[in-house]
């Protein structure tokens, strides 16, 4: 008798768990669903099709080049830019609240989400040294969630080592100079440091690949981090934009 009643109470507890898990999932695929559906929305404002970064390419009227249309600001006024990496998901225009907190649980149109969306430091304004990105690590690569990608040495082989930020009348290119692991209590997502140089040096050391660059040549950094292994760890990617 008390088997019985063991094994019903098991029973209970596994059939509990396997519905929790079940509505979990749905949750899941639900939520990166919708900000799949979102971003296929806001490509429309996007436009960097006729820009291989030929310089010498100039408007006949001289009229200054449109990459972001700034009515993506009536989808969200909060939208600083947008970011993409060649040959990974990571294709979203990137927002900017008044904390760092928001938008890990909201989506671009502001709908609370688990899967939250990509966002720069509150802190961060254009003129800094270091532009800080964050985002979650997601199972099925999107958010940042293929930046571990970026970890395997082969990939640079198919695929440029570029960040792209795009902003209304220009494209930032920021060449991958160093990814690594690091304790998410690091100071690596500082906008300032006291010297450029130094830090740039250090975080090319960290990086479990080597990329040749000269450190004296960087005007400016941008640094992408997400979680891992149980929030303990950040994934870490820093790229560089060239002196002028």
């Amino acid at each position: 008798m008390k088997k019985n009643n063991i094994y019903k109470i098991l029973l209970t507890i596994f059939t509990c768990l396997m519905i929790l898990a079940l509505i979990i999932l749905f949750s899941w695929y639900k939520e990166n669903k919708k900000n799949q559906e979102i971003v296929d929305n806001v490509k429309k404002y996007i436009n960097i099709n006729n820009d291989e970064n030929n310089e010498e390419k100039e408007d006949k009227n001289n009229e200054e080049k449109k990459y972001l249309d700034k009515k993506i600001l009536e989808e969200n006024q909060y939208t600083v830019g947008w970011i993409k990496i060649e040959g990974t998901k990571i294709d979203y225009p990137v927002v900017k609240y008044t904390d760092n907190e928001y938008y890990l649980k909201h989506d671009f149109n502001n709908n609370l989400n688990s899967a939250g969306w990509i966002f720069m430091d509150y802190k961060n304004n254009f003129n800094d040294q270091n532009i800080v990105l964050y985002g979650h690590h997601r199972k099925d690569g999107s958010m940042f969630g293929s930046l571990k990608m970026l970890f395997d040495d082969e990939f640079y082989k198919d695929h440029k080592n570029e960040i792209l930020f795009i902003k209304e009348n220009e494209i930032i290119r920021y060449s991958i100079f160093s990814v690594y692991k690091v304790v998410n209590t690091d100071s690596y997502n500082s906008t300032n440091f006291v010297s450029l140089e130094e830090m740039v040096e250090e975080f090319k050391n960290r990086s479990s690949i080597h990329f040749d660059f000269d450190v004296l040549d960087v005007s400016q950094i941008i640094t992408l981090s997400t979680c891992d292994y149980n929030n303990s760890y950040r994934l870490v990617v820093h790229g560089y934009k060239k002196l002028s």
